[in-house]
């Protein structure tokens, strides 16, 4: 567990990296009604969005290799095109040059409750640097000899520091009411300004991660 652990770790950390999505949570926590509630239903729909996913790759991925004329192989190539793909992610971001900015609330109108649980599934659904690396630990998990069930605590953990980033003004919010802020204040200043720096090296470094892993597995496949 502890080998499994190590690997997974380095994948759960650039899966938790999205600057866009801390600054989207602080945009919900600093509107009108129940903000803490609205945000805390964002986080779980996008955590259940990732309960599935992990369940459909799990469920999907293990009978491939089984049927795979050379299992290492496949591993090995499906290592190789998620390094290219979070490459072709920081590419992209490169070449936008923007960094993430917090959305700009509309104007107000005709007050309504937002399905938060499902603005929060989209919002994962569609958050591609964080599903590249997220499904790239679920792999490594499913390469585990270990059953399903054995899995689970892991699982659990990939998924909970997949969603620290965004969950982190949610728990702040909750644990200091009264001087939140003070905390938060920065937080959103520093990532603004340098949110995607940090990502692009981090991304950076887990591609090539990704691209060694491969290409040593296929090396001995």
């Amino acid at each position: 567990m502890g080998r499994s652990l190590a690997e997974i770790l380095p994948l759960a950390l650039a899966a938790t990296v999205s600057p866009s999505g801390l600054l989207f949570v602080m945009m919900i926590l600093s509107g009108k009604g129940n903000a803490r509630r609205n945000s805390l239903m964002f986080l779980l729909g996008g955590s259940f969005f990732l309960i599935v996913l992990g369940t459909v790759v799990t469920a999907t991925y293990k009978p491939a290799v089984s049927s795979a004329g050379n299992p290492g192989r496949l591993a090995g190539g499906i290592d190789i095109v998620l390094a290219l793909l979070i490459a072709v992610i920081i590419i992209r971001s490169m070449l936008a040059g923007k960094s993430p900015k917090q959305p700009q609330e509309e104007n107000p109108g005709p007050r309504r409750q937002r399905p938060y649980p499902v603005l929060g599934f989209v919002f994962m659904l569609i958050n591609i640097s964080t599903l590249i690396p997220f499904i790239a630990a679920v792999k490594l998990l499913a390469d585990d000899r270990l059953g399903v069930i054995e899995n689970m605590p892991m699982f659990a953990i990939l998924v909970a520091v997949t969603m620290f980033m965004i969950a982190f003004p949610v728990i702040i919010s909750y644990l200091m009411p009264d001087r939140s802020q003070k905390v938060l204040g920065p937080v959103e200043s520093f990532m603004s300004r340098h949110g995607q720096q940090i990502a692009h090296a981090y991304f950076l470094a887990i591609a090539a991660y990704l691209a060694v892993k491969g290409l040593i597995t296929l090396s001995g496949a």
